[in-house]
């Protein structure tokens, strides 16, 4: 499992112009406009997506795992987490414990280890190549019940 961010506005690196004449468009650095979605992975499909407007904290992680995350599991697993501070909290450690799931902790700074991390990048490139700034609206073009989908 794995929370990522998108920005609201995806940068387009092509433009149109007149003949003779610079492509010149604007764009916010300064705008913290940006969209985090919660997921897990399991073999190649995302499932238990949800989007917040606001930055993941270790009481929205946990209200995730509770009423998002657990309730999608068919069976006991092995999950594979990195050590952001508010995943190692105790509340969460309890509540993961709790549902009797194994906790595999990464070493720290180890995206390789993360297939995740590659989903979540195939996502910013598909959104990029679509133009697509509306986070749900991607999800759901990808495939339509969006809540559980296949990434190749």
């Amino acid at each position: 499992m794995d929370e990522s961010g998108f920005d609201h506005e995806s940068i387009h690196p092509y433009g149109s112009a007149p003949i003779g004449k610079p492509c010149i468009d604007g764009y916010n650095w300064q705008g913290k406009k940006r969209t985090n979605v919660i997921g897990a992975l399991y073999e190649k499909m995302l499932f238990a997506l949800y989007y917040f407007d606001k930055n993941i904290n270790d009481e929205i992680f946990y209200d995730w795992c509770k009423h998002t995350q657990f309730p999608s599991l068919r069976t006991k697993c092995v999950i594979v987490i990195d050590n952001a501070r508010f995943h190692k909290s105790k509340r969460i450690q309890e509540l993961l414990n709790r549902h009797g799931d194994r906790i595999l902790w990464l070493q720290p700074y180890s995206p390789n280890l993360k297939p995740i991390d590659k989903k979540w990048a195939r996502l910013r490139f598909l959104r990029q190549g679509w133009m697509q700034n509306y986070l749900s609206k991607l999800f759901y073009d990808i495939f339509p019940d969006y809540n559980n989908f296949i990434l190749n």
